[in-house]
Parts: C-alpha cells; sequence; structure tokens
C-alpha cells in the first residue's frame, strides 16, 4: 500500500511539473506573438504615413495643373 501511494504522489508532482512547463512556454509563445503584433503594427503606421506624406506631395505637385485644366474646359465654349 505505502508503495502505491508513493507512486500516486510521485506521478502528481511529475504531472504538476510537466504542466507548468507548458503553462510557461505557453506563455513565452504569448509574450513573442504580442511583441511581433505591435512591431507589425508600428511599421504598418510608419509605412501608412510615408504613403499618405507621398500622395500629398504628388497632390501639391499636379493641383495647379488640374485647376487650370478644369478651367480651360469650363470656360471653353464649343459651338
Amino acid at each position: 500500500m505505502t508503495r502505491l501511494k508513493q507512486a500516486k504522489d510521485e506521478a502528481a508532482r511529475d504531472a504538476l511539473h510537466y504542466r507548468s512547463q507548458l503553462e510557461s512556454e505557453y506563455q513565452r509563445k504569448i509574450s513573442e506573438t504580442n511583441d511581433n503584433s505591435g512591431s507589425n503594427v508600428r511599421r504598418l503606421d510608419e509605412e501608412t504615413t510615408r504613403k499618405v506624406q507621398s500622395l500629398k506631395d504628388v497632390i501639391s505637385k499636379i493641383s495647379s495643373t488640374v485647376v487650370v485644366m478644369l478651367m480651360k474646359q469650363v470656360t471653353t465654349v464649343k459651338s
């Protein structure tokens, strides 16, 4: 009977140890995922900012040309 109780206690300790290992590995993976997610968000935010600025630059370069074209089309009378 004593050996059976010892084996049961030993199995419970092994299960607890294994469970704690799995839990720590799970927490580590979650932490890595959160870190990667944060860096992806920052990267996408920076990329979006660059693209918006690029579009603003293009708009400022061609806006006067577009206005002149529109004015020409509006003021030209076709008969």
